[in-house]
């Protein structure tokens, strides 16, 4: 164990730059996006049709809310469905370990996510916290700043000793000293939640075009009229973009900028275990980790350490790196079998914040990209909030002051290299 590096890789909050007002301003928004999504909003006419560009989970979960707003869907993907990252991750449903401006959607994710099964969605959604670990001084005096940000910001989270965080990793190795336990957050099973998400869409008459690439798209002043493909023009009367990290190159298509870049994300499956191994999502130690409801433990992640681009085949140097950092944390493990592995591409921005709504050139166009490895559990909320924002566009609603304060940060026009090519 070294003790002069930080490998709390999933925690994306500086304490260092954070300030009081943005701990205030995650109350404010929070009631902000919670008041938004309760407006009183009569039934939609004339069903506007939405092309999407994209199928991962983004995709999906916006088509999910937008059907249920009264719009008829289209969805163009390249490959398969749910094929890419969207399938192939943790599962992570959580607040903790993001920036604060992310906080109040990620809260209200979690919120919608515990909903998705009373609607149907076979998600294995089960709210059993995030245990993260420091294992040495600096990462100790790092999460104990953490602690204090998210306890101020209203977020339920405690401090762990070692013997604590035994009571929900009962093998966890002495060697790691303190943790930061969040209640509220939660897991899912990626897999069944796709397959689920797209047979229930299916079956309300969305229309898919699996393994149909979009290769330009026709347009008229500052109107998108339809997504060219090999074999058709799919037009409609909005066109969003939520294509991973394959929106920067769908962007340029329309002289957009969507500032994301491809990085590749392993993930590692051991064969099944003793239930209750690991009870919450764990991070630390550069990687993450759960149990799934079947038993097996996953763990897996990426870093700087990884290449850019659209490779996703394992590498023996990720395999070995992560099976090494999980034993570090997990001594017990060293004997369990690793069955398989996965690797996903994930899209980063240059702010590790997301891109979402409206696109610089195109009155009918939008953008939901760039969520940095956290897109699966921010769907809901960001699909859902895609949906509003396209129904006030509909139906020439005005979106308050308010929203446009908490969604605005997330515009492309935010960088100075997001701006028109």
């Amino acid at each position: 164990m070294d003790k002069d590096i930080d490998l709390l890789t999933m925690l994306a909050l500086k304490p260092e730059l954070e300030t009081k007002e943005n701990v205030e301003k995650v109350k404010i928004n929070d009631a902000i996006i919670h008041n938004y999504f309760h407006e009183n909003r009569p039934a939609l006419q004339g069903k506007p049709h939405v092309v999407m560009v994209g199928g991962g989970i983004i995709s999906l979960m916006t088509a999910f809310y937008l059907e249920e707003m009264g719009f008829r869907i289209s969805i163009i993907e390249q490959k398969s469905f749910g094929a890419a990252a969207s399938g192939r991750n943790g599962g992570a449903v959580m607040m903790m370990g993001r920036e604060l401006i992310e906080l109040p959607f990620a809260r209200h994710s979690i919120n919608l996510w515990e909903q998705l099964s009373t609607k149907g969605i076979n998600t294995h959604f089960e709210r059993k916290g995030h245990l993260m670990v420091a294992r040495n001084d600096i990462e100790v005096a790092r999460l104990t700043k953490a602690y204090e940000l998210y306890k101020a910001a209203g977020i339920p989270v405690t401090l762990l000793n070692n013997e604590e965080m035994k009571s929900y990793t009962p093998h966890i190795g002495k060697e790691n000293k303190l943790g930061l336990f969040s209640y509220e957050d939660a897991q899912s099973y990626p897999f069944t939640t796709i397959q689920s998400l797209i047979k229930q869409l299916k079956t309300k008459g969305l229309q898919f075009y699996p393994y149909t690439k979009a290769t330009s798209f026709e347009t008229n002043n500052r109107m998108i009229e339809g997504v060219i493909t090999e074999n058709s023009v799919i037009k409609g009367d909005y066109y969003l973009i939520s294509a991973g990290p394959w929106s920067l190159e769908l962007g340029k298509l329309l002289d957009e900028h969507i500032s994301v870049k491809a990085r590749r994300s392993q993930l590692m499956v051991t064969e099944i275990v003793k239930k209750k191994a690991i009870v919450p999502f764990f991070t630390g130690n550069g990687f993450y980790s759960r149990q799934t409801h079947v038993g097996n433990l996953l763990f897996g992640g990426g870093g700087p350490w990884e290449i850019n681009g659209y490779d996703v085949s394992n590498t023996s140097y990720a395999i070995e790196l992560l099976s090494n950092r999980f034993t570090e944390v997990f001594p017990t493990y060293k004997t369990k079998q690793l069955i398989r592995s996965f690797a996903g591409t994930v899209e980063i921005t240059p702010d590790h914040v997301p891109a979402f709504g409206k696109l610089l050139n195109w009155d009918n166009g939008f953008v939901s990209a760039g969520y940095n490895g956290h897109g699966y559990g921010l769907s809901a909320v960001m699909g859902k909030l895609m949906s509003l924002v396209l129904y006030d566009n509909a139906t020439d609603r005005q979106l308050c002051n308010d929203i446009k304060s908490v969604i605005d940060p997330l515009k492309i026009d935010r960088f100075t290299e997001l701006t028109k090519v």
